[in-house]
């Protein structure tokens, strides 16, 4: 592997699960009624609100510590609550990320590997966690208004909670829908997320959540995972 490829696949790695993490959290916390929320809150709460499945096509930008662009990405989301996603990049590389709410299957299409983890309900921060049905915002989470700015009224949150894979998330709401998304790990590397033709609750093929292993790929299990 060339150092080039790997330098972009350490970046891959190093976001894949932070931004899906905090993604699949939004199809799954309990909204809690506030007297007179503010605006970015408000949005917030009205998007999760009956929220079951998602659709959306994503621009995704990775920066590092200085503020400098490491890489752009673009590519399809499909989620579905409980734990089930499908987060696809079509460009400028192939690589598929899959879960079915208890298996992390993440396919290099150029390295011909499937790495393969289970989900570790008791980790700080794991997806198991985040989907917990008892989870609220204002439980994990200090929540903060920071305003009007591009792709509409942004909100702040900020774990409360020790040891998780990030310091902050921003969230960009319009005045309908998710717009975008910023997220910080505790590196100091930035990713932005951009979504477009977002759809709430289409109907979804839950076969797209169940991943195949291609044949001839190399498979890297984690401690207590099976390939299929």
């Amino acid at each position: 592997m060339c150092s080039r490829h790997r330098h972009h696949r350490v970046i891959r790695e190093r976001t894949v699960r932070l931004k899906v993490l905090f993604v699949l959290m939004l199809i799954s916390v309990n909204v809690l009624a506030v007297e007179a929320p503010l605006e970015g809150r408000h949005r917030l709460e009205k998007f999760l609100t009956g929220l079951v499945t998602l659709s959306a096509k994503f621009e995704q930008r990775v920066y590092d510590e200085a503020g400098a662009l490491l890489e752009t990405a673009t590519g399809d989301l499909n989620l579905a609550r409980p734990g089930k996603f499908s987060w696809v990049y079509v460009s400028p590389y192939h690589q598929t990320i899959t879960s079915d709410g208890h298996t992390l299957w993440l396919y290099d299409e150029e390295l011909a590997q499937v790495t393969v983890n289970a989900v570790d309900a008791n980790a700080a921060g794991s997806a198991a966690q985040l989907l917990g049905a008892e989870m609220d915002l204002d439980t994990q989470y200090k929540i903060t208004e920071t305003g009007q700015r591009a792709q509409g009224q942004w909100i702040k949150l900020i774990p409360k909670i020790a040891g998780q894979q990030y310091t902050e998330v921003e969230i960009g709401l319009s005045p309908e829908t998710l717009s975008a998304m910023r997220l910080t790990d505790n590196l100091g590397q930035v990713t932005e997320l951009r979504f477009s033709d977002l759809q709430r609750n289409p109907a979804l093929d839950g076969q797209q959540f169940a991943f195949k292993i291609p044949p001839g790929v190399d498979v890297v299990t984690g401690p207590s995972s099976k390939p299929e």
